[in-house]
């Protein structure tokens, strides 16, 4: 996950642009840093959206990016060090302008209150003022601007705000909602899953009371700010006049609110009966669908279509018990029908127009960034899977988690990079950085598309241990429940579409790391060996590599590594 940093603009000189580099608040809860790493140098030119840092904070270890263009002219922290938010890290101006030393003193010292104070008439600083030649204005950003609902609020009621659950998020979708009117709720507890543009993170209610209004759908998106429920005492009323006051005021800045059915427009298909299957393709492809984390994950086992399913929950939302009692009812239809039922009629049609989720925007977005920043080469060998396939079967006897073939994958990619360790790197100004630890990356289809979580530190970790791991993220995945945390620290990724019977394919590189590494499917295979023609199980391999990091010589060696540990079980006795 990465964070711009927050900007303060030189004034006074209008050829100037000296900006500092300010740690900004980059979690709810956050209320000061650690620099775990610096990525440029002193006189390093800076382009915004550049990671600067990675900051760890009490939540996770965040990518800090910076939000304007320039030249380094002084790194004020150091590795190690703890610092509070609001306080300068860097100085970016042009690249012949000098920075006054008197001036990084004073600013080395200050708080962002104090360089605030700095600048207004009548104050001083330590060097009498001679850092003002060098010293930017900083002018704290504007406030938010919410919409003033038309009547005052009842006396002890508290209004919830749909908080910025990120420094680059404006708005968010309601993915799910987990009070009712009625309950109470205490501070700090979990009221709704929110999709922001990185990822579907839980947000916890600011307040204590019982819930008197929900002022949000399921599905609906709203900026940032927005009043999402109305809290109170056990007994207090809150009329409807205000809470429809509320519901206004966010109305025309949501941008929420669905458009009507066009004239001549398809009317939607009859609804079947609550938590029961819809047989009719039309039916199912009309529809969108809302489902419960675990609704999912319960259909998913279950071989089951969620489009298929009329939802009992608020909205029409599936819960699992309607997956559960969907299942029971398929063994009530004809086999045809069942299959009818489960695969229906293609998603799309022809000529349809298909609205992107924030998900496959962001993936658009990395795959563009990917394709034209990041020039590749690629490699392809094939592995012999034979001996490997029948030790998977040997030990997924009595393992207590069953062992895939990514496992194995995933194990020996970081076996070899290991021994590889420049394939871990990234361009950094003059110089390559090797990462610190080893995570792995893994490709997984989800509803929206495809995202790719961390196994970190596998390198350290047993087959079983990574196969666990495996297990749970692919879990968290599919549920939507995947953190900030999940997505970082990847030095590579695997994706294998064996299991869709595909042979080989490119796949393209994560920004942020060196390669992927792309597996098709175990095939029986006649090759020669000692004379004789044997049928073994082959799997085929393609890496893409950034050539900025490795070159083609050093990056062979590593799938061949890679291969050769696959092909020798000993490797993960």
């Amino acid at each position: 996950m990465r964070v711009e940093s927050d900007p303060f603009t030189a004034a006074g000189n209008e050829n100037a642009m000296a900006t500092e580099v300010r740690l900004p608040k980059l979690g709810q809860t956050m209320e000061e840093g650690t620099v775990v790493r610096c990525y440029v140098n002193l006189g390093d030119k800076v382009s915004r959206d550049q990671v600067l840092y990675d900051i760890e904070t009490d939540k996770a270890t965040i990518e800090m990016e910076a939000s304007a263009d320039g030249y380094v002219k002084r790194i004020l922290v150091e590795i190690g060090q703890t610092i509070p938010v609001g306080d300068a890290m860097m100085i970016l101006g042009d690249k012949d302008e000098v920075i006054s030393d008197d001036y990084v003193r004073c600013l080395a010292k200050a708080s962002i209150t104090d360089a605030v104070e700095q600048n207004q008439p009548g104050t001083q600083c330590e060097c009498s003022g001679t850092c003002k030649q060098a010293a930017p204005t900083v002018t704290p950003p504007p406030p938010p601007q919410t919409a003033a609902p038309s009547l005052s609020a009842p006396a002890g009621a508290v209004i919830v705000e749909l908080q910025q659950l990120g420094q680059t998020m404006e708005e968010g979708t309601i993915v799910n909602c987990h009070v009712k009117v009625g309950d109470e709720v205490q501070r700090g507890q979990v009221i709704f899953d929110v999709e922001t543009d990185k990822a579907t993170i839980e947000m916890e209610s600011t307040g204590a009371g019982f819930v008197k209004a929900i002022l949000v759908d399921v599905g609906q998106t709203v900026p940032v700010r927005s009043p999402v429920i109305i809290l109170a005492g056990k007994d207090e009323q809150i009329s409807s006049e205000y809470v429809q006051s509320l519901k206004g005021a966010k109305a025309g800045t949501a941008g929420a609110e669905k458009p009507s059915i066009p004239v001549g427009a398809v009317p939607p298909p009859p609804l079947a009966a609550a938590g029961s299957l819809i047989t009719t393709p039309s039916a199912i492809t009309s529809r969108r669908v809302f489902a419960s984390p675990r609704a999912k994950m319960a259909a998913t086992d279950r071989g089951i279509d969620l489009a298929t399913i009329i939802g009992t929950g608020p909205d029409g939302r599936i819960t699992e018990k309607d997956v559960l009692t969907a299942k029971a009812s398929t063994s009530q239809v004809s086999q045809k029908q069942a299959v009818t039922a489960a695969m229906g009629e293609p998603k799309y049609k022809l000529g349809q127009r298909i609205e992107t989720s924030k998900l496959q925007k962001i993936i658009a977005a990395r795959m563009l960034q990917s394709k034209r920043e990041i020039p590749c080469f690629y490699l392809n060998l094939r592995a012999d899977m034979t001996d490997l396939v029948k030790y998977r079967e040997h030990i997924n006897r009595t393992a207590a988690v069953k062992v895939s073939f990514n496992d194995f994958i995933i194990k020996a990619m970081a076996m070899a990079l290991k021994q590889f360790p420049i394939m871990t790197g990234q361009l950094v100004g003059d110089h390559i950085q090797l990462a610190s630890q080893i995570g792995v990356g893994l490709a997984i289809a989800v509803e929206d598309g495809l995202i790719a979580p961390i196994l970190k530190n596998v390198d350290q970790k047993s087959l079983q241990q990574i196969a666990a791991d495996s297990k749970a993220i692919i879990e968290k995945a599919k549920a939507n429940k995947l953190s900030p945390a999940d997505l970082e620290g990847g030095t590579i990724t695997l994706s294998n579409l064996g299991a869709f019977g595909i042979e080989s394919f490119i796949p393209i590189v994560v920004p942020g790391q060196c390669s992927i590494l792309g597996a098709g499917k175990i095939s029986d295979t006649c090759i020669p060996m000692d004379g004789n023609i044997m049928i073994r199980k082959l799997m085929s391999m393609t890496l893409a590599v950034d050539h900025k990091v490795a070159n083609g010589a050093y990056a062979a060696q590593f799938l061949d590594y890679t291969r050769k540990l696959l092909e020798d079980v000993k490797s993960f006795e």
